[in-house]
């Protein structure tokens, strides 16, 4: 499809609060799952954090005193709380594994079931290749970040506030310096994600028209070797390669750098606890097991600090895919049934287009002021060149598009006001090009009627004089 045929949607380089919100809910229906999940994250983080402190005791109530008994406590807790630790890991993992695949089905599923109820119109507009990478790459991004990305957030956020809060039963005095760099590190953040977003936007945007050139030329390989296509195709699709590459490695160079610019701030801190920490132990104000701990509760927040950066970043991505993912499940149908629409249990009857007007694109009308009458039993045949409407009035009368004036009838019914149901499981077409789905040629046949027996399949066929080739 010509790229000028279909403008895809943009999205502003605003952070859209509504997104993540939105993103978040897809939790919802698992909340005693998530529930479990955040249980079992609390425990592994504050095992982390206390297995530090347990440190500090072996060496003030065990190594400084060479009281062998304290030592051999403290190592039994420190045993029985990391064998707690493992089940806990193990179960945390189980549940994002399961969470992560449970989010991923539901979102293709709410997305096909959009998709099945969407006009004609939004598939003669929308490229197969925008709405392939909506199913696959955006929706499994959206699925990573909801488990795995909030995964690493709440393991950093409980391992970053029970770390201060060990910090400041140590010495609150140094745990107000670690305290005072996070604010700072929340508005390099900021700077940060709009320079990122941006770019990924940009890239989720090119990915969509790659994935289309890859349907369009597959698709329509047979052409492309008639017209001997395939340098011009290869330029053109490096071309399409060449920008991904550029907004991809801008937007990496952004998320590179993020996280450098994080651990140099982290390191400014750790300095001033280094200088600190000695003034505090030299005038007696600390021991050696508390500076110990306090500088491993330090470096250890550095991890945590460096996964919410990570995740910062590559939530960005996630975002831009987010967009386009609920672009499609918010996309309304051009065509539904009309209020009060009636089901009727037959169209027969004669078939009447009065003054129909139609155009696909405003300023360029296919049809005015069409009348055709087609009388019950009747065969017609519409002949004319190519362009002049013979699809679109069969479209019409399927009510795949509907007139923009002018009015349709059904054995006197203005079709607007019957269901659509009623319309088209009454319908039959065969289509200039077949379309075979996957599966048996009887299951094809079945397709329009699941509850069909072989007979009447069988009976379809030799109607339709395929029996026997099919034989």
């Amino acid at each position: 499809m010509p790229e000028n045929q279909f403008k895809e949607e943009e999205f502003t380089t605003q952070f859209n609060g509504k997104t993540i919100l939105r993103i978040v809910a897809q939790l919802k229906p698992y909340w005693k799952k998530v529930i479990l999940f955040v249980v079992t994250i609390a425990v592994i983080a504050f095992l982390d954090s206390y297995f530090t402190y347990l440190s500090k005791r072996i060496v003030d109530e065990g190594i400084v005193p060479k009281n062998m008994d304290a030592i051999i406590h403290v190592i039994k807790i420190y045993g029985s709380l990391m064998l707690a630790q493992a089940v806990a890991v193990f179960g945390m993992i189980v549940i994002t594994g399961i969470l992560g695949e449970q989010i991923h089905y539901n979102l293709r599923k709410v997305m096909f079931e959009n998709l099945q109820n969407q006009s004609l119109s939004y598939f003669d507009k929308t490229p197969v290749g925008w709405i392939m990478s909506r199913f696959t790459s955006d929706s499994e991004r959206i699925a990573d970040l909801i488990t795995w990305g909030l995964l690493d957030v709440t393991w950093a956020v409980f391992n970053i506030a029970v770390s201060l809060l060990f910090m400041l039963k140590i010495n609150w005095k140094l745990a107000l310096v670690v305290i005072a760099i996070v604010p700072v590190i929340i508005i390099v953040a900021i700077q940060f994600k709009k320079k990122i977003i941006l770019e990924y936007r940009n890239v989720r945007k090119i990915n969509s028209k790659i994935t289309g050139a890859y349907n369009e030329n597959i698709s329509g390989v047979r052409i492309v070797k008639a017209l001997r296509r395939e340098e011009a195709n290869l330029r053109k699709f490096g071309t399409l390669t060449g920008e991904m590459y550029e907004a991809s490695y801008k937007a990496a160079w952004l998320s590179a750098l993020f996280l450098p610019a994080v651990q140099l701030l982290s390191a400014f801190a750790l300095g001033a606890i280094v200088w600190l920490g000695g003034v505090e132990f030299n005038l007696k104000l600390m021991t050696v097991g508390g500076i110990q701990a306090f500088f491993s509760y330090v470096t250890f927040m550095l991890w945590p600090i460096q996964d919410l950066a990570r995740v910062y970043a590559n939530m960005q991505q996630s975002i831009a895919s987010a967009e386009r993912v609920f672009s499609l499940t918010d996309s309304v149908p051009e065509i539904n049934d009309r209020p009060n629409a009636i089901s009727v249990p037959s169209i027969k009857g004669d078939i009447i287009f009065k003054n129909v007007d139609f155009h696909y694109e405003p300023n360029n009308p296919v049809l005015k002021k069409f009348n055709l009458k087609v009388s019950q039993g009747e065969t017609i045949a519409l002949v004319g060149p190519t362009g002049g409407g013979k699809s679109t009035i069969v479209n019409l009368l399927c009510r795949f598009y509907e007139p923009k004036g002018g009015e349709i009838t059904i054995n006197g019914k203005n079709y607007l006001n019957l269901t659509l149901q009623s319309i088209q499981s009454r319908l039959g077409i065969v289509l200039q090009t077949p379309h075979l789905f996957s599966g048996t040629i009887r299951e094809n046949i079945r397709y329009g009627k699941l509850s069909a027996t072989d007979t009447e399949v069988e009976e379809a066929a030799k109607v339709s004089g395929a029996h026997e080739f099919i034989m």
